[in-house]
């Protein structure tokens, strides 16, 4: 099963790549979902608006669970949040979305160098 929703991410993603997008925003997918979830795949990912994981993935309402905090960072909420997708949804796949120049990865970056400290010192 989590090979099944890694190939569906990965054929997905190939769709957007090549700008041929086919996910399903119809009023019946709406209705359909509208009653409860089933989620395929965990996307924990950057709040960054330029990376949605429903376009870079081409999946619909309801496909994904995502859940996005500045920079990837974990604490309680989020760690609550992913075990809700495991527990209550029954998610087998948890995928980290990382992406090239983060603003809030620098951000923290810049920190750590003002005040003399390497990330291998934290």
């Amino acid at each position: 099963m989590p090979d099944d929703a890694l190939r569906r991410l990965l054929q997905g993603n190939a769709h957007f790549v090549a700008d041929r997008s086919f996910s399903d925003e119809s009023t019946q997918r709406r209705i359909a979902v509208a009653t409860a979830q089933a989620p395929f795949a965990t996307i924990f990912g950057c709040v960054d608006s330029r990376v949605s994981p429903e376009l870079i993935f081409d999946q619909g309402i309801g496909d994904l669970f995502v859940i996005r905090t500045a920079g990837q960072v974990l604490d309680r909420a989020v760690l609550g949040s992913l075990e809700f997708g495991v527990a209550e949804l029954g998610i087998r796949l948890l995928m980290v979305l990382g992406h090239t120049r983060c603003g809030a990865v620098k951000a923290a970056m810049d920190v750590l160098e003002q005040h003399g400290a390497a990330p291998a010192e934290i």
